[in-house]
């Protein structure tokens, strides 16, 4: 299991906004089909089940609490929840977060920027897509 210590123990890392992945891309800088300067990011499906909300880091953590499956960092930004599309992926419904990040009055005293989501079982992740972008 690709275990990383963070802020929220020794999970499995993801996030709804790129802006937060993004931080934990590195540039290529060798040539990868005559192209330099490019990064590559996974569109992952996370299986959140019942989640557990956290506000503060809580770097000590190595599964979720009792009675949960995940725990999501809840971020002062956030994209619109009303904004959020649901579509169907092989008979299940799965939330897509869109738009631009909005200050979020309820977790405005969270320390974290932006939500992150950790689970502790490599079976609630589906790697869905491999994206490449340039950062040039």
């Amino acid at each position: 299991m690709p275990y990383s210590g963070g802020h929220v123990g020794e999970g499995i890392y993801f996030a709804s906004q790129f802006v937060k992945s993004i931080m934990y891309v590195r540039p290529y800088h060798g040539m990868f089909e005559r192209e330099d300067m490019i990064g590559f990011l996974f569109l992952v499906e996370v299986a959140l089940g019942n989640e557990f909300y956290l506000t503060e880091h809580c770097s000590h953590i190595s599964k979720a609490p009792d009675g949960y499956d995940s725990i999501v960092a809840k971020g002062r930004k956030e994209s619109d929840p009303k904004r959020y599309m649901k579509m169907n992926f092989e008979g299940k419904e799965v939330v897509v977060p869109l738009g631009k990040p909005l200050n979020q009055k309820r977790w405005s005293h969270s320390v974290f920027e932006y939500n992150e989501y950790i689970i502790y079982k490599e079976s609630q992740a589906r790697i869905r897509y491999m994206v490449k972008f340039s950062f040039s």
